[in-house]
């Protein structure tokens, strides 16, 4: 998006979260065991966390989070309307070629490649037949979530390396 090949006013996000990191309405609807064996989408049309994706992004998303049955992660799978033709992998790898924390792999991620860590795994690929991005990210909303963020910031703040207490391996299998 910084580089203006996907428009701003283009963006779906549709992010499946276990229940560690749906919101607590969700949460007190739905325990784990009435999770268990179900798919179910949310906060519809208003999520709370739209407002600041888009302060972000400086565009339009829309956002519908969906829980899943697991106890932790998060995965997003996004798409937004090119302006041209592109290699969004290509240019993934340039944008986070000195972030530790973000790996760009070739394959769709999965949750259980980041569980108990900070890490992101994200790939991405272009659409010609629809001019549209698909991107794909997984982390673990307990490690790379509000934690391992405010960790990684404290870091920064510090002085301190980055990396500092923090790991980007998971511990699957």
């Amino acid at each position: 998006m910084d580089a203006g090949r996907v428009k701003r006013e283009s963006l779906i996000v549709d992010a499946a979260s276990g229940v560690s990191g749906a919101g607590r309405e969700a949460k007190e609807a739905t325990g784990f065991s009435t999770v268990d064996g179900s798919f179910a989408a949310y906060g519809l049309l208003g999520h709370r966390h739209t407002a600041e994706m888009e302060m972000a992004i400086g565009g339009t998303v829309l956002f519908t989070p969906h829980l899943v049955p697991m106890t932790r992660g998060i995965l997003a799978t996004c798409y937004g309307e090119a302006t041209r033709p592109f290699d969004p992998l290509q240019a993934l790898r340039a944008a986070y070629a000195n972030e530790p924390f973000v790996h760009v792999t070739d394959q769709p991620p999965a949750t259980k490649w980041v569980s108990g860590s900070n890490g992101v795994q994200i790939t991405a690929c272009y659409d010609g037949r629809t001019s549209r991005v698909l991107a794909i990210s997984a982390i673990d909303n307990l490690g790379k979530g509000a934690a391992g963020q405010m960790v990684q910031c404290a870091n920064l703040m510090l002085g301190l390396d980055e990396t500092a207490g923090l790991t980007t391996v998971g511990v699957y299998p």
